[in-house]
């Protein structure tokens, strides 16, 4: 995209704005999660990336096709940093075995955890303006904190502010709950605060515009409501359904809380909830009902009565004969699993694991695949290679790529490797707009028509 917004000295013409290109080294590249997201931020190009696991760089090589002109090496310990073409933007998730709480947790004592200084060394010779690293969030507690305190302590040393946040791919587009550590490193100060934080699809900043005391003001409907009491307002839009087409309105018509905790109606009051999704409200909106014999449905128009014997009667009629019991470490000792639910089947009969069941959102890929989900009737099976790539945001298009020359072994172990796609997406539009913003430009470097 071009834009005119300056003149040239020399000829006093309109300079066209370019768009700047931001080249990037892909180490420990993995199967190209990275890549596939810069890709789709737009800006980015790759000058040729690090993986040791021939299988890994097999499946990297066939959903990005790298050009003869992008250097490769096996082994990061075998980079010669001279060698490497100058670039913007240095990536890569240092292996994360030493310091995950998944494994034994030996840091820098194990040797995939010493690969660290094998990207410091890089850095120290190219000086790239941008870091940008993933890990899992158990490197922040490594050792006490010590472990990561000698990763920015060495980063400092080499002249980068380093930032950090922990995000979860639930929020950026994908039903999978997966914690990983994104660190964010860059020379020029200026770029404090214009990356990090990164707000997923439904966990956007709140914005507050009218101040005032709690119930009076007014934020943002693109941000988060508040905390949901008895006593106090947050701004939610309800729905009158009693007359006519529906229509948004101030107050709740007829809604009452229970000891059980459930939300229920005045005899003959309709009320609905407004279920938005998306970035366009206008064409997503829906009313969600309940129907004793469908069950949940979509209505265009009103929503039928809702209320709290109806709520318990989605779960006997939607889930009949297929809730699972699944043991798990709580004062019950099970949690109740429904058709899509995920569940941890690594560990089965430990009597110190929680979190094994996840509602209608799966657990964090891993190399060893032990999750399933449950399926009408209560049964329960594992996820396939191709789930688990869709998992991490990858294309089918790429996804035909990877198993067409991979075992479903080799494609548990990738895609449990890799980065989430729309995670490094939406990081790498924060670095594209701070890197413009950096070079005084909209989209780039200025070029003068006559000098093209």
């Amino acid at each position: 995209m071009m834009t005119f917004s300056a003149f040239c000295a020399r000829c006093r013409k309109k300079v066209k704005k370019a768009e700047r290109i931001i080249r990037y080294f892909d180490m420990f590249a993995g199967v190209g999660g990275f890549r596939a997201g810069l890709d789709l931020a737009g800006g980015f190009q790759c000058i040729g990336h690090c993986e040791i696991d021939k299988y890994a760089d097999a499946s990297y090589r066939a959903i990005h096709a790298p050009g003869k002109e992008e250097v490769y090496y096996p082994d990061a310990r075998t980079i010669d940093p001279k060698e490497l073409p100058d670039f913007d933007l240095l990536c890569g998730g240092f292996p994360c075995q030493a310091f995950s709480t998944a494994g034994r947790r030996k840091g820098f004592e194990d040797a995939r955890g010493t690969l660290f200084f094998e990207l410091a060394r890089v850095v120290k010779e190219k000086r790239p303006l941008y870091l940008f690293l993933e890990n899992v969030p158990g490197l922040l507690s490594h050792d006490r904190g010590r472990t990561f305190g000698v990763i920015l302590s060495a980063l400092y040393d080499l002249g980068y502010h380093v930032e950090w946040t922990v995000l979860n791919s639930k929020h950026f587009g994908v039903p999978q709950s997966r914690r990983r550590l994104f660190l964010i490193g860059y020379l020029d100060p200026r770029c404090a605060g214009k990356i990090l934080p990164v707000f997923g699809t439904d966990a956007k900043a709140l914005v507050q515009i009218v101040h005032g005391r709690l119930g009076k003001r007014v934020y943002d409907s693109a941000g988060i409501a508040c905390t949901q009491d008895t006593s106090r307002q947050s701004g939610l839009y309800f729905v009158d359904l009693t007359k006519g087409d529906p229509k948004i309105t101030a107050n709740a018509r007829g809604l009452n809380t229970k000891q059980d905790g459930s939300i229920t109606n005045f005899k003959g009051q309709n009320s609905g909830v407004l279920c938005v999704g998306g970035d366009d409200p206008s064409e997503k909106a829906v009313l969600v009902g309940f129907n004793r014999k469908e069950g949940v449905v979509d209505v265009p128009a009103a929503a039928r009565t809702l209320n709290a014997s109806d709520f318990r009667g989605i779960n006997r009629n939607q889930t009949q004969n297929a809730v699972l019991y699944i043991k798990e470490a709580t004062k019950k000792g099970y949690k109740e699993a429904y058709e899509g639910d995920s569940i941890d089947l690594g560990f089965a009969g430990s009597n110190t694991r929680r979190g094994r069941v996840f509602a209608g959102v799966a657990h964090t890929v891993d190399t060893a695949n032990t999750h399933g989900i449950v399926m009408r009737g209560g049964r329960v099976r594992r996820l396939m290679p191709r789930e688990c790539f869709r998992l991490q945001g990858f294309s089918e298009d790429q996804i035909d790529k990877i198993l067409a020359i991979t075992s479903d072994a080799q494609a548990y172990k990738q895609a449990g490797n890799s980065v989430t796609v729309s995670v490094i997406e939406a990081i790498g539009r924060r670095i594209r707009a701070a890197d413009a913003e950096l070079h005084n430009t909209e989209e780039g470097s200025e070029i003068c028509p006559t000098m093209s």
